[in-house]
């Protein structure tokens, strides 16, 4: 007869080779290796929120089982012993272990057992809990790498503290349509502005102030608001693209004439500034500074008087210079243009200027030519010191395109697009900036899925901050675009709006 410690053996040993041994159980018996585990994606040495959605992944090694522990200084650890690599951590357990280690280590140990029946124990991936949350949405579009056509453009709001996505608009409800720039006000949900365009509705800008939504009957782009509400800086421009079947960039986006307007919110009016409003430049990307007293956008100049051909000639050899020009809420008022960055300096052209909450830094792309970094595979984020107008490249580039980049309401948190892995999607990802405004190494946006985005084919663009859930429905949305109630705001006369002959600011 078997005597109890034997018994004891042999229970011990199944427990050991059983697919759900416990993770004591397996230290005791795991060999160590000598590097840390591959996972996809790659969450190692990241600083994240606090209140961030489960961090997913697939381990990237060879194996029959796995083994996980994630722990940090307070709590139990969250334990997880897997058939299959794809791992999916409990979210409250997740929530729980965050919240009670804010601005400590987060270990993530990693155990593989391989074919012979061995354990393997990696060294532990070490990353670090912010004290600071993030915010808690954001907004952006999808749509194919291959744009050239409007169809099944969507707009989406994702809850980050969970998997929640909830679509907002979906372009194909409104005829062969377009939705873009969903721009909240100082990351609040309840004011905003986005774009839309239909053979059916017209081109028009859904407008919400504190709740109130509206359509004005206007062909706008690229917005800016003025942190008081009262103004909203507009680009409006003739955009064009070119694909290519054998290039760098297999397509291109230009601005064929480019120009930025004012839009007064309450008088309902859109009028012009003369500094901002010249027949040789290209002017795009508006962006004020928190305290609203600049204005920040690019200027180009236009190298071709063929406006007919396409593309025009030497489109790729434009390059635009960062600017600023000051502006007087008081009496309402504009002041002089200020060069603080251009080509003759970088050898690069500038998009996408965003100032910091606090008014301290600037975040913009640099790149080969043209307005556009998202086409082009050299685009690459870049810093400001705006008081001293020192620059650097940040260390969270890659070797392709990033682009349109955001700041979470207390400047703690960017978010920008990436074609980093292949080149051919966009994909959002967060990184956390420190006092001294170093970014620090980049996560993609998480899924419940961890194999997600291996098989999405859609880029994300345009992605924008949120305090809070937009506080309509998809069809409330809806019903605005398709209603006929429409607030009709001409244009000044622009080179973007040739039909209006006469223009007192074309110079």
């Amino acid at each position: 007869m078997m005597n109890g410690r034997c018994l004891l053996s042999i229970l011990y040993m199944a427990l050991l080779s059983g697919c759900h041994s416990d993770i004591a159980a397996i230290k005791q018996a795991c060999i160590p290796v000598d590097r840390p585990a591959s996972i996809n994606p790659d969450y190692s040495g990241i600083i994240l929120p606090s209140n961030i959605a489960p961090l997913n992944f697939i381990v990237k090694e060879p194996g029959t089982d796995y083994g996980i522990e994630i722990s940090s200084t307070r709590g139990d650890p969250i334990t997880i012993v897997a058939k299959k690599p794809s791992i999916r951590i409990p979210a409250k357990k997740w929530k729980t272990l965050l919240e009670l280690n804010r601005g400590e280590s987060l270990r993530i140990s990693l155990y593989v057992r391989d074919k012979t029946g061995q354990w393997l124990c990696c060294k532990p991936i070490h990353d670090t809990i912010s004290s600071e949350s993030i915010d808690r949405y954001v907004t952006y579009r999808t749509l194919s790498f291959l744009y050239n056509v409007s169809r099944d453009l969507r707009v989406y709001e994702r809850d980050l503290g969970s998997f929640t996505e909830t679509q907002l608009i979906n372009s194909n409800d409104f005829a062969w349509g377009c939705a873009n720039c969903h721009t909240p006000k100082n990351n609040d949900p309840r004011t905003f502005v986005v774009q839309t365009r239909s053979e059916h509705f017209g081109s028009s800008m859904l407008l919400s102030v504190n709740g109130v939504i509206s359509k004005i009957g206007s062909k706008l782009g690229y917005p800016a608001w003025h942190p008081g509400g009262k103004l909203i800086a507009f680009a409006v421009y003739k955009v064009q693209q070119c694909f290519h079947g054998a290039a760098k960039n297999f397509i291109d986006v230009y601005d064929n004439t480019s120009d930025i307007v004012i839009y007064d919110v309450e008088k309902e009016k859109a009028y012009a500034v003369p500094e901002l409003f010249r027949k040789q430049t290209l002017e795009t990307w508006p962006n004020w500074s928190p305290d609203g007293r600049c204005l920040y956008f690019c200027s180009g100049p236009i190298l071709w008087t063929d406006f007919d051909k396409a593309p025009p000639d030497n489109f790729d050899k434009v390059k635009y210079s960062l600017m600023r020009i000051a502006y007087n809420q008081a009496d309402d008022t504009w002041g002089a243009v200020d060069t603080l960055l251009s080509p003759a300096r970088t050898g690069l052209s500038i998009s996408q200027p965003r100032i910091s909450p606090d008014g301290r830094l600037l975040l913009f792309c640099m790149h080969e030519y043209g307005g556009y970094p998202h086409t082009q595979k050299s685009s690459d984020l870049y810093m400001m010191d705006i008081a001293t107008k020192k620059y650097w490249k940040l260390d969270i580039n890659s070797d392709y395109s990033e682009s349109w980049h955001g700041w979470s309401k207390d400047g703690r948190w960017l978010l920008f697009s990436s074609k980093r892995n292949g080149g051919l999607f966009t994909r959002t990802y967060f990184s956390y900036v420190d006092s001294n405004g170093k970014a620090h190494k980049p996560f993609i946006m998480p899924q419940q899925d961890p194999g997600f985005y291996d098989s999405f084919i859609k880029s994300y663009n345009y992605p924008e901050f949120a305090t809070g859930p937009v506080p309509f429905t998809e069809k409330k949305i809806l019903k605005t675009i398709r209603s006929p109630a429409t607030i009709e705001v001409p244009l000044p006369a622009t080179p973007v709006t040739p039909h209006l002959k006469q223009n007192p600011y074309i110079q």
